[in-house]
């Protein structure tokens, strides 16, 4: 084959291959969308259409066999059993493309702030962050009494312990604090919604409230 034949070979060559790049971008950006519109539609509590991002090289040999290698979903808010959630990122391995939708892996992050945590809780006063713990506040006769709580994940609910009670500059039993009955017993959030196969597996207080954390294996994926 002459020079010329070689060139010619080449340019042909990088027009395939340019033409598969650019149908394989269509192809991922075309999915992307129908997936954040139909998440939008499936998901109860989302206000709005999530990002979508695919992940993995090259996509439509991903489709044809079947599996995503990654996927990564994030929207800026959303309601779990009546608690707002902030900040949500789903990172999700293994999608499989029939129905229904699974993942081998998933993770899940997002943030509860402390007045959606009060408010759902039913506790009748403000949270407010001090260091590791919630802390809320009473009025018995004439003294404040400070409530310590410590949210932990549990398995598809949120529970709230009350490590302490404070009053009068120290530490006060229960019990010999009249008006506040059982309010505390049994604090507890559920989130059923959450899709088959994920759990809470961790709940760490920040600045803002409550960032929660959870993850599984062979996670079914919300149809309609």
């Amino acid at each position: 084959m002459g020079a010329r034949g070689v060139v010619g070979t080449v340019l042909v060559l990088g027009v395939l291959v340019g033409g598969a790049v650019v149908a394989d971008g269509v192809a991922r950006d075309r999915t992307e969308e129908r997936l954040a519109s139909e998440l939008r539609r499936q998901i109860p509590g989302l206000d709005t259409e999530p990002d979508v991002a695919i992940g993995g090289v090259p996509f439509l040999t991903q489709l044809i066999g079947g599996e995503l290698d990654t996927v990564r979903v994030t929207a800026p808010s959303a309601v779990l059993e009546g608690l707002p959630l902030h900040d949500v990122d789903v990172h999700l391995a293994g999608v499989s493309t029939d129905q229904p939708t699974t993942a081998r892996e998933a993770t899940m992050s997002a943030l509860a702030r402390t007045e959606d945590l009060s408010e759902v809780l039913d506790l009748g006063a403000d949270l407010r962050v001090e260091g590791e713990h919630l802390v809320t506040s009473f009025e018995v006769l004439t003294a404040t009494v400070d409530v310590v709580l410590a949210p932990a994940a549990a398995g598809r609910e949120i529970a709230v312990d009350v490590v302490e009670l404070r009053a009068l500059g120290g530490s006060v039993d229960p019990d010999d604090v009249p008006g506040l009955g059982g309010r505390f017993d049994a604090l507890t959030v559920p989130v059923d919604q959450l899709p088959e196969g994920l759990e809470l597996t961790r709940l760490t207080v920040v600045e803002e409230g409550v960032r929660i954390e959870a993850e599984g294996s062979d996670v079914v994926l919300p149809t309609q």
